[in-house]
């Protein structure tokens, strides 16, 4: 049973992860000759603001729905204990396979994207299923696996923009244009805003009430609390962790499918743009917990729109300050142990206090 204590201090972590992680990004702006407090001011009205032809917000709420599907993806290997990176080769895989069957078929769009989200999702799942395999059966570890399979995605991501797929002979390697009927509809023109938001939402959902409220979710936390307890107990760990890995990289692929089909209707080179590893930063930040993947989702996406329409454009930072601050975030969290003691004093120091209290009277 977690205790209070517990909760408040897993929730304070990564929030001094990114209280920190400001910090420096305050002191390099400092380092500008830009006033700290208004680039802060101009980066949270560019991130979260609702001002403009095409509020911020809702640009926000678009770039966030990859970063949701992609940490939703990691969230789930990581709930069976395994640190699988693939994320970023289904994610590719299944934008491959959207791209690819989006501009080939010549169906009703009412039959061909369910059709093309559905093999999205297999073209994921496989690559989910290939890690799994060679862990559990193989005893290969996942990372490794993991690195590779990335680096195999990227290899024919690039071969197949560059022949095969290549729609002309400009200068960007790029395929066709998929049909425009089978284009998601946004809810806010050119805000990237649109149906798929609401899928990642409802997946979000969906994955809490599985983990939490059901008796599969119950057997991923055991296996990944301790697998060694849960082959005691009878839960079938290595068939746990496989089905687990496969829906974590359908997530994935359906995250790539949907970039094409509601943003950007084709793929060309470097369309992935390590999405699939900011998933893994998400979850982690997200404390493996889908309402934590979401908020995360969504900081993540409004710091790198706000750095790049407000801090770039209106005061000539460099947008890439954005990404040092994630990065920062991400490097607080990897050290946590040199103050978490001191977060734990602070965590406890109010109910230590109030029991002196009590005593006294």
């Amino acid at each position: 049973m977690i205790n209070g204590k517990s909760i408040k201090l897993r929730i304070a972590m990564p929030a001094a992860a990114l209280i920190l992680g400001i910090a420096v990004a305050v002191l390099l702006i400092a380092l500008t000759g830009v006033s700290p407090l208004s680039a802060l001011r101009v980066l949270i009205d560019s991130g979260f603001g609702f001002s403009g032809r095409v509020a911020p917000f809702f640009i926000t709420l678009g770039s966030a729905t990859p970063l949701m599907l992609t940490g939703l993806a990691a969230m789930l290997g990581f709930k069976v204990g395994v640190f699988c990176i693939a994320q970023e080769c289904q994610y590719v895989f299944g934008a491959i396979m959207a791209a690819w069957l989006g501009a080939s078929l010549e169906l009703p769009s009412v039959i061909a994207v369910p059709f093309i989200i559905l093999c999205a999702i297999v073209a994921g799942g496989i690559f989910g299923f290939i890690p799994a395999f060679l862990k559990v059966k193989l005893g290969v570890n996942e990372i490794i696996s993991s690195i590779m399979l990335n680096n195999t995605a990227t290899l024919v991501l690039e071969y197949l923009v560059a022949f095969p797929l290549r729609a002309d002979a400009g200068q960007k390697a790029q395929s066709e244009v998929i049909e425009r009927s089978y284009w998601l509809p946004e809810f806010v023109q050119g805000s990237r805003f649109g149906i798929s938001f609401i899928i990642g939402v409802l997946l979000l959902a969906f994955f809490f009430m599985l983990i939490w409220k059901t008796r599969w979710g119950y057997k991923m936390r055991m296996v990944g609390e301790n697998i060694s307890f849960a082959d005691y107990g009878g839960v079938r760990s290595s068939r746990v962790i496989i089905l687990t890995l496969v829906v974590s990289g359908a997530v994935a692929g359906l995250a790539g499918c949907l970039e094409v089909l509601g943003n950007y209707h084709r793929i060309m080179t470097g369309f992935s743009s390590g999405l699939g590893f900011d998933g893994l930063s998400v979850a982690m930040l997200g404390l493996s917990h889908p309402v934590g993947v979401f908020i995360v989702a969504l900081l993540l996406a409004g710091i790198r729109q706000g750095a790049q329409l407000g801090l770039q454009i209106s005061l000539s930072i460099p947008r890439e300050l954005g990404g040092v601050l994630i990065a920062m975030v991400i490097f607080f969290v990897a050290i946590e142990n040199a103050y978490k003691p001191f977060v734990e004093r602070l965590v406890g120091g109010r109910r230590r206090k109030d029991a002196r209290e009590k005593e006294a009277k």
